[in-house]
């Protein structure tokens, strides 16, 4: 797995812990250590995303990222299935 992948990776990983916490907390509001954990994971997930973008670009792509191209730059990527299993 590349450096990009692995990046990726990692923060949809906290997504999924970030999110799974705040379900626990929906019917557990009064514990404090999950809500620290919660806390601690969005601040590694930003810093993930951080580096992310200094390495590779943005990590979400957004209506402003278009600009006046009328495009997705992104397309231009390869797609899923173009990649080599070596770049993987």
């Amino acid at each position: 797995m590349n450096t990009k992948s692995m990046l990726a990776h990692r923060i949809h990983a906290y997504d999924f812990a970030i999110l799974e916490l705040e379900l626990y907390l929906d019917t557990h509001k009064n514990d404090t250590k999950a809500l620290m954990r919660r806390e601690a994971f969005i601040k590694e997930r930003n810093a993930l995303i951080k580096e992310y973008e200094t390495r590779f670009g943005r990590f979400v792509v957004t209506k402003k990222d278009i600009g006046a191209s009328n495009g997705w730059t992104w397309v231009n990527d390869p797609w899923p299935w173009e990649y080599k299993e070596s770049e993987l």
